[in-house]
C-alpha cells in the first residue's frame, strides 16, 4: 500500500503535467491567434494605407481637372477674343476698301459728290429707306443720287440740318430708267420690297438673258448714266401674254450699306 508521501507526490506530479500540458496548448492555441491578429492588424493597416492613397489620389485628380478645365476656359476666352478682334480687323479692312472705292469713284465723276455713312434704318420701312449723316448743312441737296463704286443704292427723299433720308431702289415708289446692256434695250426699274426689283412691261421676244448687266440710263440727270444697277436673274412672261418681267439682282447689297457717295442732279 503506497503511503501517504507518495500520494501527495503523485498528485503533485500530474498536477504539474496537467499545467505543462495547459501552458503547451495555450501555446499552441496562441501562436496562430497572434498570427491572425498580427496579419489581420496588417491587411487593415494596408488597406486603411491603401484607402488614404486612393484618396489623395482622387484629390489632386479632381485638382488636376480644375487646373485644366480653368486653362481651357481661359484659353477659349483668349480664341474667343482673338476671333472678335480679327472680326473687326476684317470689317476695318473691308471699311478701308470701300473707302478707297469711294475715293475712286468720286474722282471719276464729273460732279461734286458728298461722302456719307449709313447711320440707321428702321424696321418699319426695312427695304424703303435708310439714314445718312449728311444733311442741309453739308450742302445736301433733295432728289441727290446715292451710290457706291458697285451700284446705285437709291435717292435723297429727304434732308434735315444733319442727316437724310435715302429711298433705297427696292422700295416700289422708286423708278429709275435703265438699259439692258447686250441688247440695248431701255426700261424702267421698280423696287420690290425684299424680292428684287424688277424691269417692267419689255416686249415679248426681247432677247433678254440670265446674266445680261443692267445699268443706269441715265437721261434725267439725277443717276449717273452707265453706272451698275445689276444683273438680269430671271425672264418670264407677264399675265398679259404680251410682255415680259425681268428680275435683278442689285450689284450692291443693301442691307450691308455702310459708305455711300451722294451725286447731286445735274442743273437743267
Amino acid at each position: 500500500m503506497p503511503s501517504a508521501e507518495d500520494s501527495r507526490f503523485t498528485i503533485s506530479s500530474a498536477t504539474i503535467a496537467e499545467l505543462i500540458f495547459m501552458i503547451m496548448l495555450i501555446f499552441m492555441i496562441a501562436g496562430p491567434v497572434s498570427g491572425l491578429i498580427s496579419w489581420t492588424n496588417a491587411t487593415v493597416n494596408a488597406l486603411i494605407t491603401q484607402g488614404n492613397m486612393q484618396v489623395e489620389s482622387t484629390r489632386n485628380l479632381a485638382n488636376e481637372l480644375i487646373t485644366a478645365s480653368k486653362k481651357i476656359e481661359h484659353l477659349e476666352k483668349k480664341v474667343a477674343d482673338s476671333e472678335l478682334e480679327l472680326t473687326k480687323l476684317r470689317q476695318e479692312a473691308k471699311d478701308v476698301d470701300k473707302l478707297r472705292a469711294l475715293l475712286d469713284l468720286k474722282q471719276s465723276i464729273d460732279r461734286k459728290t458728298i461722302g456719307a455713312d449709313v447711320t440707321g434704318r428702321s424696321p418699319d420701312n426695312w427695304y424703303e429707306q435708310v439714314t445718312i449723316d449728311k444733311g442741309a448743312r453739308n450742302n445736301v441737296q433733295l432728289g441727290s443720287a446715292v451710290i457706291t463704286n458697285q451700284g446705285i443704292v437709291g435717292q435723297i427723299t429727304q434732308v434735315d440740318e444733319n442727316t437724310s433720308v435715302v429711298r433705297l431702289i427696292t422700295d416700289p415708289d422708286q423708278k429709275i430708267g435703265v438699259v439692258i446692256q447686250r441688247i440695248n434695250l431701255p426700261g424702267v426699274l421698280r423696287g420690290n420690297y425684299k424680292n428684287q426689283p424688277i424691269i417692267e412691261f419689255v416686249p415679248v421676244g426681247s432677247a433678254v438673258d440670265v446674266g445680261d448687266k443692267v445699268t443706269c440710263l441715265g437721261n434725267g440727270g439725277i443717276f449717273p448714266p452707265g453706272h451698275p444697277i445689276g444683273t438680269v436673274s430671271l425672264v418670264r412672261r407677264d399675265t398679259n401674254g404680251t410682255t415680259l418681267s425681268i428680275e435683278v439682282r442689285t450689284a450692291e447689297n443693301l442691307y450691308d450699306l455702310t459708305h455711300v457717295l451722294i451725286v447731286p442732279p445735274i442743273s437743267i
